[in-house]
């Protein structure tokens, strides 16, 4: 069983623990499903970047604790608004999402670029400044001449860019309810519409076998 199939399977078990006694549950299939994942997902992101902000905002952290959250921060947001390939999941379009919203999409472009040239990609940006100097000793008889090299690299923010951050994700993950309302939505319907009550029968989560959960011997 390949690792991909096992996190299905664990996927499957923990919904069933979660909503069995309840409620009866319906396998969704995975191509009517992905815009509906893609939007929820995003949302967990943000909801993520929200909690290493608020360290970022009220915890004292060394230099590898702050790097660490702010690197994420910016990795996170990114993800949400690009794609790996053109069969990939559906992503956040800012034309659209920032329509009359000068101040967020200043934001959103600031840490787009930072995205973009120093997570990313190694481009031009102040985030990142690095030079290489030469070494001549002063005293004749000395070693010889060195070349070094000496970085300034974009650990965290202060407090109101942080806030920045915040109140922009913020906005998002309100958009992002109501597009994971109507999507979901959408869904329910088309489960309804296009399956049959024998064929939603056959998709009952509650009904899965332990022992297809079982790894293979």
């Amino acid at each position: 069983m390949d690792k991909t199939t096992e996190r299905y399977i664990q996927l499957i078990k923990n919904a069933q623990a979660e909503y069995s006694e309840e409620y009866f549950a319906f396998a969704i299939p995975g191509f009517m499903s992905k815009k509906f994942i893609a939007y929820c997902a995003m949302k967990r992101d943000l909801e993520l970047v929200i909690e290493y902000i608020g360290f970022l905002k009220t915890s004292p952290q060394n230099a590898t604790i702050k790097s660490s959250l702010t690197f994420s921060t910016i990795a996170l947001y990114g993800k949400c608004f690009t794609d790996a390939s053109k069969n990939s999941y559906p992503k956040l379009e800012p034309n659209s999402l920032f329509e009359n919203q000068d101040d967020f999409l200043k934001t959103h472009d600031f840490l787009m670029d930072l995205r973009h040239q120093f997570i990313a990609h190694r481009g031009k940006t102040e985030s990142e400044i690095g030079i290489a100097f030469m070494l001549l000793p002063k005293k004749a008889g000395d070693s010889q001449s060195q070349i070094r090299f000496n970085q300034l690299k974009q650990y965290s923010f202060n407090i109101q860019k942080l806030t920045e951050f915040e109140n922009l994700i913020k906005y998002i993950i309100s958009e992002l309810d109501k597009k994971i309302q109507k999507s979901g939505q959408k869904l329910r319907d088309g489960l309804l519409d296009n399956f049959t009550p024998e064929q939603l029968t056959l998709m009952m989560m509650n009904n899965a076998k332990d022992n297809l959960t079982k790894e293979e011997e």
